[in-house]
């Protein structure tokens, strides 16, 4: 009999409500590097926006401008991924995002605290086995 409320992809032993711990840890990483990414964004318009001020002997206009619109650019891009990681299904290619996104945060001294917890708790066959990888019974 199937069930109407099971969701394609997500093992029947291992019911979409009952998520290990780290899916919650992982969208509290995502949500917060969102934050920082689109405060970046802001950062990089508020240095256009206020390039004139910046100015000084050893800084031009166009290095400001430039240097805005790099930071709009990468914090804009990086905003939507980690915005969209934060919210992601349980499918086996969800948990592979989620793997690129904490390897993603491991390039940053600041969130390597985060990410090396997070990564070894993502590659436990809970957290795969929630996500529809791994053998059935691995839960």
């Amino acid at each position: 009999m199937h069930n109407p409320y099971e969701t394609p992809g997500v093992p029947p032993h291992l019911p979409l409500s009952i998520a290990p711990p780290v899916v919650f840890w992982y969208r509290m990483y995502t949500g917060a590097m969102a934050l920082l990414y689109a405060a970046v964004t802001v950062g990089g318009v508020a240095m256009i926006f206020f390039r004139d001020e910046l100015v000084d002997q050893a800084t031009t206009v166009e290095e400001i401008v430039i240097t805005g619109v790099i930071l709009i650019a990468m914090g804009g891009l990086f905003f939507v991924i980690f915005a969209l990681g934060t919210f992601i299904p349980p499918r086996p290619w969800a948990w592979i995002v989620g793997i690129v996104l904490i390897g993603v945060g491991m390039t940053s001294c600041c969130c390597l605290p985060a990410s090396i917890p997070l990564l070894i708790f993502w590659l436990k066959p809970e957290a795969q086995a929630y996500f529809g990888r791994g053998p059935a019974g691995a839960a």
